[in-house]
């Protein structure tokens, strides 16, 4: 891609500093320190004035024309100063870069050969010449020509133009990827380019030229020191802000980079490669149809630019799909029009590959991608970008060819350098191989939570998911589980095994045909790996059966509506407050909330918003609208056509009752969040109401929140000579009370303004807390029972409750209440334990079961949580499962007798005695009395 880039950069980015004659000289030399710092205007102004008498002027004058967007201008004056300055190689070598990137190849050649003619060493006809070459096809020819850049640089004498320093970097450069000479990039970024910064400090393209050579190794840190550099110098110019684009875009950090397009575009509305990039941006955010027209209007500025074609080729592929398994007529005329001017155009394949890569059409990308490097050895990149490909389709024999040929032509490549070092990391793992699965793991730190993972996967979720779904994927789904190796966490082995950067936001992440984990084992918080590995085989599936079609959004929120768990009460409050800011996602921008979210609150609302997409789709349109969706995208059809041609709705409509169905969900959860009011808006409330005892004790609270004490004790008294039993006063003055430790005065106050009928929250907790504290447990917890019957969509109830209960010992009431609690801590193993405890009391096994397994997804190294799955299958009956279970928790602590005694107890059942007997040795080790030894001797010996 860069080195395409560099083509259109040609011109645009290059700036004059040619000798200038004596006369005029200052003059001139002024207009070019304009020209650099991008006052395009007075620059002109200054070489108008002498552009019949010096051809540097033309010359100048012309760049000024192009870098505001007036091409036809300055070739109509250029072309008028090469008949008035016949001698002068500079202008038709100026002529033929301009040619060159309107497309118009013939012109180019011919105003190449009129500058070699005049002078045999011009630099600027010697790259447009090799450029022209290589877009004809004439690879051999057109590597001797960039050849030539390499001899002049070792045979030239001291070379004083900047701008002939650039020129003679980009053929070097290019020299270097044809002819596989790594060494010369750090060449290139540590002495040709800085030299030209040396010899003027103000020459920002060629701080732009290395930016470009940093953003194609994805070095992105030196690429943006550059750019920042260089806009230091000129803010005005349109490259510049593009290349900021393209390095945003290379992060997914599309409200950025759309940021820059705009302003590159804004300067230079002929900026080819900017109208590229937009194109990419639009491709980024699945929007092909967007892209299309971004990508016609671009080929009115270069027909023949491969870069533009590629793209478009692979925009109308994301609609058209391939029917009959071929490219469409668009697709297939696009790619005879490449072919019929260039036998070898490698740059349209690459270009293609990128654009399918970029949204996330894995299988297309790769086939574009060896097309290219079939077509264009010469193109370096095109192997790397291959071997990723393949890495994120799970064909890791073959991208490890790749990516190690890749590495030895271009070792400066970070990303593939990343996934070459996650390949030797796998090639120590373990594989546990199943029906539907290829697990990869190491061995010393995963082996049981591949074993649990193969298990639940068959076993569960596999079976779930594609039953859910309707398509079972083709071929075994490749999963990889990375763990800490030295000092790299397992975190950032997965991060660079899914994007080749060492971090990404998420513990799970899916490429399609395979999907990796960042191991739970050293998080400081674990999560449920078990629901990990759900919601990434729903990407698994979603994605193959819609040929990579599936939109991002729509993906997600299958994948969290599949979870089967309710919605946390955190996103009913993001939700409810974003509403009410009037910040909620559309299906425009929702896209943006997963792949560049601002912050983790926008990510979490994409993904509650997601999924409520999909329940609004099953509720209006029944249970089967997800599956027409998915079938009409496996077509190629976009969300507004697949909503048109299924369900008779535009996408307006259907944007408006979903914002509808929002609403109602908000209702249904309950008093979320409110915004709380500003303090001088609750000061003019009681300014304007001096009756309302409520409105000043909202100001009372107002000023305790900002601890101004004074402040709070006066407007909760005058709250309170208003209304004596004001309970938000009293709460207010309880607090105060506190704070002074007077617990006596603070009850007293609280318990004049309760108001059970109809309690104020706060005062109410805060009440049930100080009888709690005072050893009064009754008290507190009719108490917390009253806030429960009141307020049961606030957790504080529940969770008290449930400490009540577990205190007292009241295994009635508990498993009620900490059932509720468990909806409320999802990542809860200890809840999850209790529960099974209980129900293993009341012989619910089954219920035992599933609470035991939800605990192990959330550890599988917590012995107690294998031993409660051992009971729990013991009391249905499953006895080899049970003795598996018992033989695991003593394996992960051997000290518990009650697990010796299941285990004897199990083994016994499956009449294998000689191990009964072994077991009952063991458990009289731990416990000569243990209960259950007397039951077992009587079985186990004669």
């Amino acid at each position: 891609m860069i080195r395409a880039i560099r083509d259109r950069l040609c011109v645009l980015t290059a700036c004059l500093l040619i000798p200038c004659a004596a006369v005029a000289a200052e003059d001139l030399t002024t207009a070019r320190a304009r020209l650099l710092v991008g006052r395009y205007d007075e620059a002109a102004e200054q070489y108008a004035l002498f552009a019949k008498k010096e051809p540097v002027a033309a010359i100048g004058l012309a760049r000024c024309q192009v870098a505001v967007g007036r091409r036809d201008e300055a070739m109509s004056a250029l072309t008028k100063a090469a008949e008035r300055f016949p001698q002068s190689a500079k202008i038709p070598a100026e002529l033929a870069a301009l040619a060159l990137a309107r497309g118009d190849l013939e012109a180019a050649e011919k105003h190449a050969a009129a500058a070699l003619a005049l002078d045999k060493d011009s630099v600027g006809a010697h790259l447009a010449r090799a450029e022209l070459l290589a877009q004809q096809g004439k690879l051999d020819e057109a590597q001797r020509e960039y050849g030539w850049f390499a001899g002049y640089f070792a045979r030239a004498p001291r070379i004083d133009d900047p701008f002939d320093l650039v020129l003679l970097g980009r053929g070097i450069a290019e020299h270097a990827r044809w002819t596989r000479n790594s060494n010369t990039f750090r060449r290139l970024v540590s002495d040709v380019f800085p030299a030209a910064v040396r010899q003027d400090k103000d020459f920002w393209p060629a701080r732009l030229e290395m930016a470009l050579l940093f953003l194609e190794k994805f070095n992105e840190a030196d690429a943006l020191s550059e750019i920042t550099a260089a806009l230091a110098i000129n803010s005005q110019a349109a490259e510049l802000h593009a290349a900021r684009a393209a390095l945003a875009l290379g992060s997914f950090d599309l409200a950025a980079a759309q940021g820059s397009l705009d302003r590159a575009l804004e300067i230079n509305p002929e900026l080819l490669w900017a109208h590229q990039l937009r194109a990419d941006w639009l491709l980024a955010d699945i929007r092909p149809a967007e892209a299309i027209d971004v990508l016609t209007a671009a080929k009115k500025l270069n027909p023949r630019d491969e870069g533009t074609l590629g793209r478009l080729a692979a925009a109308y592929e994301a609609l058209d799909g391939r029917p009959g398994g071929m490219p469409s007529p668009r697709v297939a005329m696009l790619i005879d029009e490449v072919a019929a001017r260039n036998p070898h155009g490698g740059r349209f394949y690459l270009a293609a590959g990128e654009a399918c890569d970029r949204m996330r059409r894995f299988p297309r990308a790769a086939e574009y991608y060896r097309l290219a490097a079939e077509k264009m050895p010469q193109l370096i990149s095109a192997r790397g970008q291959l071997g990723l490909v393949l890495m994120r389709l799970g064909e890791e024999a073959e991208a490890a060819q790749l990516l190690a040929e890749s590495f030895a032509i271009d070792p400066f490549n970070v990303r593939v350098k990343n996934q070459l070092e996650v390949l030797d990391l796998l090639q120590g793992y373990a594989v546990i191989e199943t029906e539907h699965f290829v697990i990869k793991f190491d061995r010393g730190h995963d082996e049981l939570l591949a074993r649990y993972a193969a298990r639940r996967l068959e076993e569960e979720i596999y079976p779930l998911v594609t039953e859910r779904l309707a398509y079972e994927p083709a071929g075994k789904t490749l999963i990889e589980i990375f763990s800490r190796r030295g000092t790299t966490s397992g975190h950032s082995w997965f991060s660079a095994r899914m994007v080749g950067l060492p971090f990404i936001g998420t513990v799970g992440a899916c490429a399609g045909k395979m999907l990796a984990l960042a191991s739970p084992t050293e998080l400081k918080t674990k999560y449920n790996w078990s629901q990990v590995l759900r919601h990434e085989l729903v990407h698994v599936v979603n994605l193959q059966q819609t040929d990579f079609n599936v939109p991002h959004w729509f993906t997600e929120g299958l994948a969290v509506h599949l979870e089967d768990q309710p919605r946390p009460r955190d996103w009913n409050e993001l939700l409810a407050r974003r509403a009410r800011a009037g910040q909620l996602y559309s299906l425009d921008n929702i896209t943006l909330g997963f792949v560049r979210p601002k912050s983790g609150e926008d990510w979490t609302l994409a993904y509650c918003q997601a999924e409520l997409y999909i329940e609004y789709l099953r509720e209006k349109y029944g249970a089967e609208a997800p599956g027409k969706m998915l079938a009409a995208y496996g077509e190629h059809r976009s969300t507004g056509q697949a909503l048109g041609e299924l369900f008779g709705v535009l996408p307006a409509d259907f944007e408006a009752g979903y914002r509808q169905f929002i609403e109602r969900q908000i209702a249904q959860a309950g008093p979320a969040a409110e915004a709380k009011p500003a303090l001088a808006e609750l000061q003019k409330r009681a300014a304007e109401n001096p009756a309302d005892a409520a409105a000043a004790a909202r100001l009372a609270l107002a000023w305790l929140d900002r601890d101004d004490k004074p402040q709070a004790r006066r407007w909760a008294l005058a709250a309170q000579k208003l209304a004596a039993n004001e309970p938000l006063a009293a709460y207010v003055l309880a607090r105060l009370q506190l704070s002074i430790g007077d617990a006596d005065g603070a009850l007293e106050l609280l318990e004049k303004g309760l108001d059970k009928s109809a309690p104020q929250e706060d005062l109410l907790a805060l009440l049930a807390a100080l009888k709690l504290r005072g050893g009064n447990s009754a008290a507190a917890l009719a108490l917390y029972e009253l806030g429960d019957a009141k307020f049961p969509h606030s957790d504080r109830w529940v969770k008290a409750l449930a400490k009540l209960h577990l205190q007292a010992g009241d295994d009635a009431k508990l498993p009620a209440v900490l059932k509720r609690l468990a909806v409320l801590e999802p990542e809860n193993g200890a809840i999850r334990k209790k529960l099974a405890q209980l129900a293993i009391s009341a012989q619910d096994f089954a219920a035992a079961e599933k609470l035991a397994k939800i605990a192990i997804d959330l550890d599988v190294h917590d012995e107690q949580a294998h031993a409660l799955l051992a009971a729990a299958l013991a009391g249905l009956d499953k006895h080899s499962a049970a003795v598996e279970e018992y033989t695991l928790a003593i394996q992960l602590d051997g000290l518990q007798a009650d697990w010796r005694a299941g285990l004897a107890q199990s083994l016994v059942k499956l009449g294998k005695t000689d191990a009964a007997r072994q077991a009952l040795d063991k458990l009289r080790d731990l416990d000569a009395n243990h209960p259950a030894i007397p039951a077992l001797e009587k079985v186990l010996l004669p």
